[in-house]
């Protein structure tokens, strides 16, 4: 789904507790830090933490439980929610 949008999904090998384990890069230059979750599941406290903090640094950093919520984070603008 990524790629017919011309965005890049890169899984992270990053050691860092809770931090998202997916960037989504895309053909304009902007990017998302993105969190799988399967529907009903919820973010950990330091999955929270991390999300926030991306967040608040500017950066798009969002939960995405569904391919609805996926085409979102692929389609619309980077500014946090």
């Amino acid at each position: 789904m990524a790629e017919r949008n011309r965005c890049l999904l890169v899984k992270l090998h990053h050691g860092i507790v809770g931090f998202p384990d997916r960037i989504l890069l895309r053909p304009d230059s902007t990017c998302a830090f993105v969190e799988f979750k399967r529907p009903g599941e919820k973010p950990t406290k330091i999955q929270k933490y991390w999300l926030e903090r991306l967040n608040w640094m500017g950066f798009r950093a969002v939960v995405v439980r569904n391919l609805a919520d996926f085409d979102k984070v692929l389609t619309v603008a980077t500014k946090p929610v």
